[in-house]
């Protein structure tokens, strides 16, 4: 787990080149630029939005055809306005389509009709309404209706009368004017031609890798235009600026010998703010996603994406709980894997899910659970199971409290230990240490006096009494070396001020119980709808079926709700408590300047 470490390239170069050198570090694509103008760069738009939205919607048709690679017959401003003209025709042809299904369920009650001209039946007109059909009798006698249709529940019924009738305690349905006939004949035209339409795309999909391509290379162009905005020129000579991962000067040294450019490399300084670029393994890469969906951290702090993939997939299991859903995670991974295999982010994502999966399903067989069912005594997953004080682990809940709240505090003094280590040849250091030392001495505390053991509450008095004095004599960031009685008692001022986090450490640690509490929530509705089930099999019959219906929808709905708990406060607990005790410094994302196409 590492920020890989930068340094400031600088190119200078004549007028003549500076096209070229542009094009030549693009074509690298290892240099995060510097705008040296100080002014925000706006790219020229070289390519239309309509030729975007083409794109999308052609990449977005369900079946595909098979790329072409052959401009001979390809000409792009007329492909995207056929694609287009078919977008919008298609959009307005399915939302016709989506009123006459709806115009010919209205209809089709009172039958096939076809509605006379107004006032050709002596000035009479025709009301529809649907009426319940035990309230046709309210109905008064003096009115002409009739009985178009029935159901199950509804009369559909037609009334004729100049206006509408003021005494009938029903409201008239309007709908459209057109026979039923006419209504279909137009429904299957519509569908005929939006069915015609969709091969028509279908068949221009085959364009879609050469749009694809000239896309990229207006964006290679645009990008080309924007950094050419940020170099400095005096007419003679240019410099262009970025930063530059050191295992790359190499590289970019060669470039520039190559065509002969003057460069200096310089590593970051004081003032200087780079962008952060994270490397990791590829098996816990995807923790990356899980730390920078949040927060960038800052190039002067650390990668924390390694300790948070193990984080989250241990928090995300907690609160799950169950070997079974644990195993039907596995199997939607297992389907959707080679999806995911396909690109770099969707592989990063797949050893995420895997690990969560793994840590779920280990879990769930430590705890016994099996869609709230428990191994029979006696077997092999049974001798599986953790027994705390003789009892499986999950019912054991003063138990379970503790090791929750132990987690958490592990977790928070790594973070504590991860900041001191941040701060090494510093004082500051041992502040850190010491608010480590206060939550393990406090664990301690809590523990022997829950437990009634006197030498771990006494070692933990002495740990969380020497982290408050390290809190209270190390916390000021102010120089320990000057001897001046005031700068001292501000240094103690500041420390003092520290204490007001106590309350803070205490919360974010108890904070930790959410994944006791939560795991025994989501346990306790299994068995739940598993009893639920019980009950009503031994009905027989019907009972059998609603039986499994109970099963379904019950533990469908426990499975949804932990998978949101596990995504939530998982990260929550990273995020949140673990970061705001280690990564307080946010940075910003390095940005290659490279080509998206291969030109």
């Amino acid at each position: 787990m590492a920020i890989v470490a930068l340094d400031k390239l600088t190119v200078y170069g004549t007028c003549g080149q500076q096209a070229k050198v542009i094009d030549g570090l693009q074509q690298l694509g290892c240099l995060h630029l510097i705008n040296l103008r100080g002014t925000r760069a706006q790219p020229p738009e070289l390519v239309s939005k309509d030729a975007r939205a083409a794109l999308r919607y052609l990449t977005g048709c369900k079946t595909q055809r098979r790329r072409t690679g052959s401009r001979t017959h390809y000409d792009r401003e007329p492909v995207i306005r056929e694609v287009l003209e078919i977008k919008d025709r298609s959009a307005l042809l399915a939302g016709e389509r989506d009123d006459l299904q709806q115009s010919i369920a209205d209809v089709k009650p009172w039958g096939n009709f076809t509605l006379p001209p107004d006032g050709e039946v002596a000035g009479q007109r025709f009301w529809f309404y649907v009426i319940p059909r035990h309230r046709l009798t309210e109905i008064p006698d003096d009115l002409v209706w009739h009985v178009a249709g029935e159901d199950n529940r509804f009369a559909y019924v037609v009334v004729l009368s100049r206006l509408e009738p003021e005494d009938l305690p029903f409201s008239p349905t309007e709908f459209d004017g057109r026979p039923l006939s006419e209504l279909t004949q137009r429904l299957e035209s519509v569908e005929e031609e939006l069915e015609e339409l969709y091969w028509r795309r279908v068949a221009l999909t085959r364009w879609r890798g050469l749009l694809q391509a000239d896309l990229d290379a207006a964006d290679d162009k645009a990008a080309q235009a924007a950094a050419a905005q940020g170099i400095l020129g005096d007419g003679a000579v240019f410099a262009l600026q970025g930063w530059v991962p050191r295992v790359a000067t190499d590289e970019v040294r060669e470039f520039a010998q190559r065509h002969q450019l003057a460069v200096t490399i310089e590593p970051p300084g004081d003032d200087d703010a780079p962008p952060t670029l994270l490397k990791n393994p590829e098996q816990v890469a995807g923790g990356e996603g899980c730390v920078t969906f949040y927060i960038t951290p800052g190039y002067h702090t650390w990668d924390p994406s390694t300790i948070v993939f193990f984080s989250f997939s241990l928090f995300f299991a907690m609160i799950v709980a169950d070997a079974g859903y644990g195993l039907l995670m596995g199997g939607l991974l297992l389907f959707f894997s080679n999806k995911l295999s396909r690109t770099v982010s969707g592989k990063r994502l797949r050893d995420l899910f895997f690990g969560i999966v793994s840590a779920t399903v280990i879990y769930g067989v430590l705890a016994g659970s099996y869609f709230g069912v428990e191994p029979p005594a006696g077997t092999w997953l049974d001798s599986l199971r953790i027994r705390i004080d003789g009892q499986p682990m999950m019912s054991n809940q003063n138990a379970m409290m503790v090791i929750a709240v132990a987690i958490g505090v592990a977790h928070l003094t790594l973070a504590n230990t991860i900041s001191a280590w941040q701060k090494r040849g510093s004082s500051r250091s041992l502040g850190h240490l010491g608010w480590a030392a206060v939550m393990l001495g406090s664990l301690l505390i809590g523990t022997g006096m829950l437990y009634e053991v006197e030498p771990l509450f006494i070692a933990g008095q002495c740990l969380a009494a020497a982290g408050a004095a390290a809190i209270l004599l190390f916390s000021s960031e102010r120089p320990l070396a000057t001897w001046n009685l005031k700068n001292h008692l501000f240094r103690l001022m500041d420390g003092v001020m520290q204490f007001a986090n106590v309350s803070k450490a205490f919360g974010d640690s108890l904070s930790y119980l959410r994944l006791f509490a939560l795991g025994l929530a989501s346990a306790q509705l299994a068995v739940t709808f598993n009893d639920l089930a019980a009950g009503a099999s031994k009905q027989g019959g019907a009972g059998l079926l609603l039986a499994m219906l109970i099963l379904l929808v019950g533990h469908g709905i426990n499975f949804l709700l932990g998978l949101m708990g596990g995504v939530v406060h998982g990260l929550r607990l990273n995020c949140i408590e673990f970061f705001n005790w280690s990564l307080t410094e946010e940075g910003y994302s390095f940005q290659p300047f490279t080509k998206k196409s291969g030109a």
